[in-house]
């Protein structure tokens, strides 16, 4: 199952990634609890615009 993290998962992946980890784990822990969403063609372009909006926020808490 291939999946986009929404938070840092230890020994998974970094947020805003995407990785592939087996079917139970994605859909029985990994998704109910809100850490991740599965990569279909909508949410890879939902992906996009979240790495647009937390390079904008890092950039507004560098500048300040």
């Amino acid at each position: 199952m291939n999946i986009i993290l929404l938070d840092h998962i230890e020994k998974v992946g970094a947020k805003h990634d995407v990785v592939k980890v087996k079917d139970g784990y994605g859909r029985n822990y990994l998704l109910p609890k809100g850490l991740a969403i599965v990569a279909n063609r909508t949410n890879l372009a939902r992906l996009e615009g979240l790495k647009k909006q937390a390079a904008k926020k890092n950039l507004r808490s560098f500048r300040h």
